[in-house]
């Protein structure tokens, strides 16, 4: 069985890793957050001890520093460096949720801690795992690929780290990673970049690979679904004509994840190196 930790147990993507957890028979040690302990928490692990005082909470953790396995970070994303680091120099590896970090520089940091602590970092790159990737069909020459992503957020997003530029990294860090990381994945190294609109509200560029030419739109305005009646969100991804549906089945994608984890030592900086530079790069 393996032991696990949690930074960050009160956000809206935390019961996905405790399925994952419980499904695989695997258990929850100890949980952090800021907020109070959330009642769903109980529903998979009733016996771990949950602090929202970090203090606290890192008593507890070295106490069970030989147990803990893998530390899980569920954080904001400009808080995802020091907890990594943090969970790498007392013994533990990690599983963090994307983006991984903000910078090349801390990107550089993450690949040295990981030989200093003789440690490993983790992400949930669960796009890659869907049957429907699995079976696409790339072009070996040319591809064509339209990303059209429109997922309005209200105030609340606007007025949380989310919106803040420096603390997310933007529309390209919070909605856009996961699909970059599919291009990556999909075309391998990028020939150039270019992000031709960059504001609070929506982000349009194009990316140049050896075998594909993408054109991507995320957007968090509303008023861009005036065009799509009766629909509260657009998630198109396209690729050579033909419209790939990337959430349809997708509910045991993060169990997947953990899998390609635990088993077969995937899913590390290596793997999302490439679409952690692109963000970057776009953003220049």
């Amino acid at each position: 069985m393996i032991h696990f930790a949690i930074i960050g147990i009160a956000g809206y993507v935390a019961p996905k890793h405790l399925q994952a957890i419980r499904l695989l028979k695997h258990n929850l040690l100890i949980s952090y957050d800021i907020n109070k302990k959330k009642k769903f928490l109980g529903n998979y692990f009733l016996n771990s001890l949950h602090y929202n005082k970090f203090n606290k909470f890192k008593k507890k953790f070295l106490e069970f520093k030989n147990k803990i396995n893998f530390t899980i970070i569920l954080t904001p994303n400009y808080t995802h460096y020091k907890y990594i680091k943090f969970a790498l120099s007392n013994g533990s590896n990690v599983i963090c949720e994307k983006p991984l970090v903000l910078t090349s520089d801390h990107l550089k940091q993450l690949e040295k801690l990981e030989v200093k602590y003789n440690r490993k970092v983790y992400t949930i790159l669960q796009l890659r795992t869907l049957r429907v990737i699995k079976n696409i069909k790339i072009r070996k020459k040319k591809n064509y690929v339209k990303i059209n992503y429109i997922t309005p957020r209200g105030l609340r997003y606007k007025k949380t780290w989310k919106g803040n530029l420096k603390k997310s990294g933007g529309i390209l860090f919070n909605i856009g990673i996961h699909l970059l990381d599919l291009l990556c994945y999909l075309f391998g190294d990028y020939k150039s970049c270019k992000l031709i609109v960059n504001n609070k509200y929506y982000n349009q560029g194009k990316i140049l690979f050896n075998n594909a030419e993408v054109d991507f739109y995320l957007s968090i305005n509303k008023k861009d679904l005036n065009m799509y009646k009766g629909k509260s969100t657009v998630k198109d991804f396209i690729i050579n004509g033909k419209k790939i549906d990337l959430f349809k089945n997708s509910s045991a994608a993060h169990i997947s994840c953990y899998k390609e984890i635990l088993n077969k030592n995937y899913f590390g900086i290596k793997e999302v190196k490439k679409s952690t530079e692109l963000a970057i790069d776009l953003l220049k």
